[in-house]
């Protein structure tokens, strides 16, 4: 089952790693394959950033695509190249939401 989770609050990343980390663990354990995406926009793209203490490395490991949105980024005044290693830029994060769901992907907002 693909999913994508959204995410547009620093506050709630600790979460939403967490649920990421726990559905990788159901796959591996019922052996099962799924595509998983975390889409950030609005404040939870500070997230994303080189130094942050949100840390993507072990969700992209697990095979986690993380996404945020640039029309965000650029209200921020933050560059593409200041994001860490492996996070992908999309143009618009509602439409990459609308587009998943169309795309038959759970959508999942802790």
């Amino acid at each position: 089952m693909n999913v994508i989770f959204h995410i547009d609050e620093m506050a709630k990343w600790p979460m939403v790693l967490n649920n990421v980390m726990h559905y990788h663990e159901w796959l591996t354990a019922h052996q099962q394959t799924a595509h998983v995406e975390i889409l950030a926009n609005g404040d939870a793209v500070r997230g994303a950033e080189t130094g942050s203490d949100v840390q993507l490395t072990p969700v992209a490991q697990a095979g986690t695509v993380v996404a945020v949105c640039a029309n965000s980024l650029n209200q921020r005044h933050i560059d593409q190249r200041q994001l860490q290693a492996g996070v992908t830029v999309v143009p618009v994060g509602v439409i990459e939401l609308a587009q998943k769901q169309q795309a038959g992907y759970a959508y999942i907002r802790p």
